[in-house]
């Protein structure tokens, strides 16, 4: 069973790392290059498709929106929450998300 998210990282502030488009109905998409790393850059450009495409879904993109480098984990996780009244575990499940989001990347905390 995953724990509520401890204190030191509910203070963190979300920043988007990686660039990202408009989808379909309001929707965000991230790209992500596939490759990471400075070292290997150049086989980036002999890659025909040299980046991922992640598609959000509402909340997703809600939750990315909200990582604006001035609103907090806890912040974010009560914006969810009160967009989300129905369901007591929104903020919970934002955090879950912001945790992923920086695994792959596509933000980084301060």
């Amino acid at each position: 069973m995953t724990s509520f998210p401890d204190e030191p990282f509910l203070a963190l502030v979300p920043v988007q790392a990686l660039a990202s488009e408009p989808g379909e109905g309001g929707t965000v998409v991230l790209i992500r290059p596939k490759i990471l790393s400075p070292r290997w850059a150049w086989l980036v450009r002999l890659m025909k498709r040299p980046n991922f495409r992640v598609k959000l879904d509402a909340r997703g993109t809600a939750v990315w929106q909200a990582c604006d480098g001035t609103r907090t984990v806890a912040q974010v996780m009560e914006a969810m929450a009160q967009a989300h009244p129905g369901e007591p575990d929104a903020g919970f499940r934002a955090a879950l998300f912001l945790r992923e989001l920086a695994r792959g990347g596509f933000v980084r905390f301060a």
